[in-house]
């Protein structure tokens, strides 16, 4: 899958979910990430046991980061007209920001309190606010609805692959 096919893909909506059932989705990734690494010992986490792959850590820490501007962007949708929100090139910040010397709990709290603290704005939120719109320089013109799932659809991709570091651990052992 390409770059503008994963992020038309991340952004797709067929409007069928109602604000409500968009923001408990969004924040019940909070619960299921907590979910996925309860009971991982420190060297599980640290480990990378799938090669070429990131280590627990690194995958947590890069939703965590990445959660920051999600957060932004949502905000910056409900506030503003019309802003301008940049993509990302997420291949260079777990090397360069040194993912895998991050504190995991701090990482796990940090996006818990982001999908919390961004749910909280989403309730306060008129019907009318959903349909605001940003451009993205990769995906164009977005509404609130759409980063709602793009975030959402970002924490939830990555799932599977603490599932398999974990399954790929219980092999070696």
């Amino acid at each position: 899958m390409t770059i503008n096919s994963y992020m038309a893909a991340m952004v797709r909506d067929d409007g069928a979910l109602a604000p409500a059932d968009l923001i408990a989705g969004f924040e019940q990734c909070a619960d299921d990430l907590r979910a996925a690494v309860a009971g991982m010992t420190p060297e599980q986490i640290l480990a990378r046991p799938v090669l070429g792959k990131w280590s627990t850590l690194e995958l947590v820490t890069h939703v965590a980061d990445t959660d920051i501007y999600f957060t932004d962007r949502i905000e910056r949708t409900i506030a503003l007209d019309r802003p301008l929100l940049i993509g990302v090139d997420e291949r260079p910040y777990p090397a360069r920001l040194n993912y895998q010397a991050f504190d995991f709990a701090e990482e796990l709290v940090l996006f818990t309190t982001l999908r919390r603290r961004t749910a909280r704005i989403l309730r306060l939120q008129p019907a009318e606010a959903w349909v605001r719109t940003a451009v993205h320089t990769e995906t164009g013109l977005v509404t609130l609805r759409q980063l709602v799932l793009q975030a959402t659809r970002h924490a939830r991709h990555h799932l599977p692959f603490i599932a398999e570091k974990r399954a790929a651990l219980a092999a070696q052992s």
